[in-house]
């Protein structure tokens, strides 16, 4: 049995596969810039008083947004530390799924040796259907949109539910996910809140005119590049970290690619 010749392309794709899941899992640390803004959305959500409530919530979500998770989990953990209070606040059905994974990935809750005990500290709605009729409703009057958690416990018999009331209760709003253009409109536009989207890069592109329109009140970061920024704030390395490392990592090794395949042809030419 003849051993086949091992062609230098299966070698290169090979170690760019590798290089591409090593720092994916075990995240380098590599160097990036930070975000002025980044650093201004750290310092918001540091500075939220012991016992204020944070609203969570917007709409369709793609399938786990993991762009989204990497800046808003290092906010979790924060508001966790300060003793900040959660709202889970879902205006797409998939959102409620997405939205518990992030308070599971975070590890603030006290099933996971964490301060945040549901019902106490946190709460999950159900999806709250109508779109922007919806937020209207629940922010007007939070009880009559939605009288009960996602478990059907009502709202009354949670510590937490019986201190809601309407919109003047939200101290900060967090859009992990698509629809924030309404989230702007209606909480922060009509009622004064601020709110912070951790944006993949593409609603990025789309909605960081919103910044212009409303300074000192919207805020959003870029995708896993913002992500990471919020990590290595908060002292962490978690999704962001490794999308990064392994974008750099391999944007390196093709550099070295593009240099040994010239060498590799230079060589050949002067033997020929």
């Amino acid at each position: 049995m003849k051993i086949p010749d091992l062609k230098s392309q299966y070698v290169w794709v090979t170690v760019a596969l590798l290089a591409y899941i090593i720092p994916g899992v075990f995240p380098l640390g590599t160097g990036f810039p930070m975000s002025d803004t980044t650093m201004e959305i750290y310092d918001i959500v540091q500075s939220l008083p012991e016992g204020s409530i944070c609203a969570i919530g917007g709409s369709g979500v793609f399938a786990f947004d993991l762009e989204s998770s990497a800046g808003t989990i290092p906010a979790l953990k924060i508001m966790a530390e300060n003793g900040v209070r959660i709202i889970n606040v879902p205006l797409g059905t998939e959102a409620v799924q997405y939205e518990k994974f992030l308070i599971d990935a975070s590890r603030i809750e006290t099933k996971y040796g964490g301060t945040h005990e549901y019902g106490t500290d946190w709460i999950q709605f159900p999806y709250i259907p109508g779109g922007a009729s919806g937020l209207v409703a629940f922010l007007d009057d939070i009880h009559a949109a939605s009288p009960a958690d996602v478990y059907g416990t009502p709202l009354d018999e949670l510590p937490l539910g019986r201190e809601l009331t309407n919109w003047e209760d939200i101290d900060l709003w967090i859009c992990p996910h698509w629809g924030f253009p309404t989230i702007v409109q209606y909480v922060t536009g009509e009622r004064g809140i601020t709110s912070i989207s951790f944006a993949q890069s593409g609603a990025y592109a789309r909605y960081s005119p919103y910044m212009m329109s409303y300074p000192g009140q919207v805020y959003m970061t870029n995708g896993f590049l913002g992500g990471a920024q919020m990590e290595q704030l908060v002292g962490m390395k978690g999704l962001g970290h490794a999308a990064i490392d392994a974008y750099q990592v391999l944007s390196l090794l093709f550099v070295v690619f593009v240099a040994l395949g010239n060498a590799t042809m230079l060589t050949a030419g002067e033997e020929e």
